[in-house]
């Protein structure tokens, strides 16, 4: 194990970056200090050198410059009982360790019981526990860094505990860290255990959410704390309620540098307070409004089935060359009694992120099945329903037995069913949907490509699937009277 630490310093290149973890030592003037970390445990510049310890007290690793512009020039070796302090250069360094070995290994296990201790108390806040700003900066830095490699978002909450002074001075400072403390552990339990939580401020809080899919997701989180403070603390054998205010930056739209996202969500926090306290701002009055009405509109979606806001269009199918109904397309209607009628486009997404478009997809053929089950009790002739699968819906292995629950609930008759389904949809999985397809076209139900043309448009490639029609989309239709390709392509 020596033998590979010393071919590791011998074959080091200055111009290397630092690894994470593990062995420092400080290289510069005499008299600097050696310190010793675990891996990942500590991210800030204590030293030149970096190697690696592995195992109880093992060392071995890679040697890296934490700054490339510093010389290397001398180091600073403490002995097991702090006792003896040596100063070497660097080749007196590699006879050091290849002399004394358990010298070196003993340091290991002294400093870093250290140097735990240590990190905690620069990471920490002694009264809550949680990181302090300086590591919340820190993992905002590598939040920011990691988003910015995916492609993605990163949102920062400032949460702030309203009148905490006036808390302090009437309840005193005792009682005070007490509800800081409380806060924390209500804090934590409130955000999804992947988040980060840490203490910025004497009142205020932030928590850093990586990777959330959209605004909206960011907002449910700043509702949630609001909620979660709005019961009350007992603090001293009696209830006491502290509500907060919430500020929210986010990257990429409020800039990319951590300092300047903290200042925003704190700046973001003011504007809650100056509304009254106990609500949420974004930074951005634009990502403000999109967050609030995608949230509304996710909670009234929860509730549009029960409050009976959903009904169905139909739009018929005519044969152009008799002017015969031949079927009709099932559509999803939904009309809020504040906000009118919502399109489809805008709705349809946010019920697939809140994970309820399984039961609106549902309710949809269950409705459709019972108004072909009227319309023929009426005498209409015998046509097919054609009615949209979602993404998400074809997702489920007992989709076949789910379509079939609801067809002899409603004693509808599969051959008048027909399921549309993207081309995209299709390729999430294409052997899974090609099983998928078999089944439901075992049961009598009739499959439609939809909007051919939108995505991948191999026929090559479509031929393997079962389908019964193929709905030609509007790009190719618009052309149509006027330019000869568009024709050619469709007929």
């Amino acid at each position: 194990m020596q033998r590979g630490l010393v071919a590791t310093l011998a074959d080091a290149s200055d111009s290397r970056r630092i690894a994470a973890g593990a062995i420092l030592f400080e290289m510069g003037d005499p008299g600097a200090t050696m310190f010793v970390v675990k891996s990942g445990e500590l991210r800030i510049q204590v030293g030149d050198l970096v190697f690696e310890t592995v195992g109880a007290g093992g060392v071995v690793g890679e040697m890296a410059l934490l700054d490339e512009e510093a010389p290397v020039r001398s180091a600073t070796v403490i002995a097991a009982a702090d006792s003896e302090v040596v100063e070497v250069d660097r080749a007196r360094l590699l006879r050091l360790l290849r002399e004394h070995p358990a010298m070196t290994l003993e340091f290991c296990r002294v400093m870093v019981r250290r140097l735990r201790k240590t990190t905690v108390l620069t990471y920490h806040d002694s009264v809550t526990g949680l990181p302090n700003r300086f590591r919340f900066q820190e993992l905002c830095r590598t939040a920011v860094l990691r988003a910015q490699r995916r492609n993605t978002m990163v949102g920062l909450l400032f949460v702030d505990l309203d009148n905490f002074q006036s808390v302090n001075e009437s309840l005193g400072f005792a009682l005070g860290d007490e509800l800081l403390r409380a806060a924390a552990v209500r804090l934590r339990e409130t955000v999804d255990a992947g988040h980060s939580v840490a203490r910025l401020l004497a009142d205020g809080f932030g928590v850093l959410m990586e990777e959330p899919h959209e605004t909206h997701d960011i907002a449910a989180t700043a509702e949630q704390i609001l909620a979660a403070f709005g019961r009350p603390f007992v603090l001293g054998g009696r209830s006491h309620y502290v509500t907060v205010s919430v500020g929210v930056s986010c990257f990429p739209q409020d800039g990319s540098d951590p300092d300047v996202l903290l200042r925003s969500a704190e700046s973001a926090t003011g504007n809650a307070q100056a509304a009254g306290g106990n609500a949420y701002r974004f930074y951005s009055s634009e990502l403000y409004a999109i967050a609030v009405d995608t949230l509304h509109l996710r909670n009234a979606l929860r509730q549009a089935i029960e409050r009976r806001e959903f009904h169905l269009g139909f739009q018929p199918r005519v044969d152009v060359s008799t002017g015969t109904i031949r079927g009709m397309e099932v559509l999803l209607r939904w009309t809020h009694p504040e906000l009118g009628l919502i399109p489809p486009a805008k709705f349809i997404p946010i019920a697939e992120q809140a994970g309820i478009i399984d039961t609106i997809g549902e309710w949809v053929l269950r409705e459709a099945c019972l108004q072909m089950k009227a319309w023929l009790a009426s005498g209409l002739k015998p046509f097919r329903l054609a009615v949209n699968l979602s993404a998400r819906q074809l997702r489920h292995a007992d989709l076949a037995q789910r379509i079939a629950a609801i067809l002899k609930e409603t004693d509808f008759n599969p051959q008048h069913l027909e399921l549309e389904i993207t081309e995209s949809t299709l390729m999430e999985d294409p052997d899974r949907a090609v099983l998928l397809l078999q089944s439901l076209r075992q049961m009598g139900i009739q499959i439609t490509l939809d909007d051919f043309g939108m995505e991948y448009s191999c026929l090559g490639y479509l031929k393997q699937f079962p389908l019964d029609y193929m709905k030609i989309d509007q790009a190719f239709m618009r052309g149509v009277p006027k330019e000869r390709d568009d024709a050619a392509i469709v007929k």
